[in-house]
């Protein structure tokens, strides 16, 4: 995370010796589309609510391998300072790891997830600050994950449900030039899945578990903007 957005406020800094923005003379009216593109690391949280053939299993927690991803943004500005924002993610594969109480299982599965957002974003400051070089932003709307596959470990015949969530983001651009720069943001996405499988509680005897699993992941980004 840390090193992500380091590597975002680099760039930035490098950017403000760049005489490219204050030397762009054009009028010409900028496109209402932009692009953003970069690299994501997202963090679950490790929330589990776990039931075991029926009976409610106290101290359970999971873990999960770092997770990166790449991330592309498609948006349209329909209002002086108010886009649209489409974002999407590349699958990354997830290792899910048991924790508390189940620390002495290990690995409990694996997954590739789809994610996806769609926000409103809003630039309190449409023209940017110091010419136009500091964009921030807020957004707000909705997030949608889809499970595409499930691998086995410890839990036999395991499956999740995909889920649709809200989701809140800040961020900024950082424009070296009129129509291209750095961006770096955070998102929050409350998002959950129904978790259910076979567990293995005595050699070659499996109850059924059911779960609620609070992912609640936060996602740091930074990467290229590009402003049609």
């Amino acid at each position: 995370m840390r090193t992500l957005i380091a590597a975002a406020f680099v760039c930035a800094s490098a950017a403000l010796v760049a005489p490219a923005l204050a030397d762009d003379s054009t009028n010409d009216p900028m496109s209402p589309w932009f692009v953003r593109a970069g690299a994501a690391e997202l963090q679950n949280m490790d929330g589990l609510k776990l039931t075991v053939g029926g009976q409610p299993f106290p101290g359970t927690a999971l873990h999960y391998n770092h997770i990166y991803s790449g991330l592309v943004e498609v948006g349209y500005t329909f209002l002086p300072g108010v886009s649209g924002v489409l974002s999407v993610g590349w699958p990354p594969a997830i290792g899910v790891y048991g924790g508390g109480s189940l620390a002495p299982v290990g690995r409990m599965e694996s997954t590739t997830i789809g994610p996806s957002a769609l926000t409103v974003q809003y630039k309190p400051f449409p023209d940017g600050l110091f010419g136009g070089f500091f964009q921030p932003y807020v957004g707000a709307g909705a997030s949608y994950m889809i499970i595409f596959s499930t691998h086995d470990a410890a839990v036999q015949n395991a499956k999740l449900s995909n889920d649709l969530a809200p989701e809140v983001e800040a961020g900024s651009d950082f424009m070296v030039a009129r129509n291209w720069g750095f961006f770096a943001e955070v998102k929050k996405a409350f998002l959950t899945t129904h978790a259910t499988g076979n567990f293995p509680v005595a050699p070659g005897v499996l109850a059924p578990i059911s779960g609620k699993v609070g992912l609640d992941p936060w996602v740091y980004a930074t990467g290229v903007t590009f402003h049609f």
